[in-house]
């Protein structure tokens, strides 16, 4: 396959700063960076998604909070052997 370029107009400038602090953090180029994120978002690639919009939550519950959460979700590990035989 034979690699083709492109120009991409107006970008806004927030946007370019953007993928210039990314590129900068993984140190790869700008233009690498916009690849990436063509392939994934077109499904080219099986990369592992990585998540932390929940990372400040992580480890601050107290004993008693997962104590309730224990018990107020119990329920869920039965198995209804009506539904499955």
């Amino acid at each position: 396959m034979s690699a083709s370029n492109f120009n991409l107009r107006g970008v806004p400038k927030e946007f370019m700063d953007s993928l210039k602090q990314e590129a900068k953090k993984l140190h790869i180029s700008v233009n690498t960076l916009i690849l990436r994120m063509i392939q994934k978002g077109l499904g080219f690639t099986h990369e592992k998604t990585e998540h932390h919009d929940l990372d400040d939550l992580a480890g601050t519950w107290s004993d008693s909070d997962a104590k309730d959460f224990e018990k107020n979700t119990e329920y869920f590990e039965k198995i209804d052997k009506e539904l499955w035989s």
